[in-house]
This record gives structure tokens, C-alpha cells and sequence, in this order.
């Protein structure tokens, strides 16, 4: 299965990198090349391996180390990463502020 990350999972990771680039930049740069293995491994190796985190919208939730929560929804043959949150941040008010409409996410990676 392809998976593809969306325009706002991208900016997600952006904004950790440059949270973790404060501390160390090759750091920061290998905890980026590692989240990208799993989860375009994780998930194209078994798709339903997230659980499912909200039902009516299709949406699964995969942890990464402990702490990353890692959105993403299925369509036919494809993985879409909607958001990767740090698991100390509020989720909620992150997801409030990006908004759920996972059609409109995904239309937007097909840019």
C-alpha cells in the first residue's frame, strides 16, 4: 500500500524538527528520517495497524516512540498521513485548529 503524507502531516513534522533542531540539528534531522521509515513502513506493511481513533471519518491513530501520535485514514490502495503530533502537545486544539475535514486533507496531497 502507497502512503502518502498530507500538506498538514508535513507541516507537522516541520514544526518538530524545528522544535527539536533547538537542542540538536543532526538529532532532529535522524528523529525526522526515523519517523518517516515507520511510518511509511508501519503502515504499508499492515494497514489497520493503527487503532481506530474516530470511526465516522475513518481515522487511525499510530504511536511512534511513546509520544508521537500519528493520524492517518485509508482509501482503496492508499494510506493518508493527516497529522503527527507530539503526544505532549493538545491534541485536540491541534486537530481544532487544522480542522477534521480528512476529504479536504487528502485533496490537498493530490496538489
Amino acid at each position: 500500500m502507497k502512503v502518502f503524507l498530507t500538506e498538514a502531516a508535513e507541516d507537522c513534522l516541520w514544526a518538530i524538527w524545528e522544535h527539536d533542531r533547538l537542542y540538536s540539528e543532526s538529532l532532529a534531522d535522524k528523529f525526522q528520517r526515523d519517523i518517516d521509515r515507520f511510518v511509511r513502513d508501519s503502515i504499508s506493511a499492515n494497514p489497520e495497524i493503527g487503532h481506530v481513533w474516530h470511526a465516522p471519518r475513518g481515522v487511525r491513530r499510530l504511536i511512534f516512540r511513546r509520544r508521537h501520535n500519528i493520524f492517518y485514514t485509508l482509501r482503496d490502495d492508499a494510506a493518508f498521513v493527516l497529522f503527527i503530533f507530539d503526544g505532549r502537545m493538545d491534541i485536540n486544539q491541534q486537530i481544532g485548529a487544522s480542522g477534521l475535514d480528512v476529504e479536504t486533507l487528502i485533496a490537498r496531497s493530490d496538489d
